[in-house]
């Protein structure tokens, strides 16, 4: 097994694989029991900022989801692999950048937007990490995935404690 290569790693995309899936479905499910909640905040606050996490936490899910299905792929080569883990990270980076963005003139606690921004902008950065060692074939490839996807478990666990349990305060 090599971090260059996807033979040896199957389980562990088939397990990131299902385990993202499900628990996109259970951010579905927990939205929609708020959605009222969540909306009506938002419409006094004049943002998105609920929907947005709720995005935010789906978006971290799908891209375990989707890397894992690519990275199943029979025959699959290295560098196809290592452009879309690339264009994951590019997109695992907008959301976190839509919060600073949208939470300018918002006299939020900096502890809050580090909670949600580090973990975020840490994903991002470890997608980068795998997309571009796998493709240069050294630096670690495929080894940098596991930290991702544990990453991007906590960017959706913080976003849909949340969207669930936060709101309703």
């Amino acid at each position: 097994m090599t971090g260059y290569a996807t033979a040896g790693w199957t389980e562990m995309f088939l397990c990131a694989g299902g385990a993202a899936a499900a628990l996109s479905g259970l951010i579905f499910v927990g939205l929609s029991v708020n959605i009222r909640t969540v909306l009506e905040m938002e419409r006094r606050e004049g943002r998105n900022s609920m929907t947005g996490r709720a995005l935010e936490a789906l978006v971290a899910l799908l891209i375990v989801l989707l890397v894992s299905i690519v990275a199943l792929t029979p025959a699959l080569s290295r560098g196809v692999l290592a452009a879309f883990i690339l264009v994951n990270a590019a997109g695992s980076a907008i959301s976190p950048c839509r919060a600073v963005y949208g939470s300018r003139g918002v006299s939020a606690p900096s502890a809050v937007k580090l909670m949600r921004l580090i973990p975020a902008g840490a994903l991002t950065v470890a997608l980068l990490a795998a997309g571009a060692s796998l493709a240069a074939g050294h630096g670690g490839g495929l080894y940098w995935l596991p930290a991702a996807f544990v990453l991007a478990v906590t960017v959706a666990a913080v976003n849909a404690w949340v969207i669930l349990v936060e709101v309703l305060r």
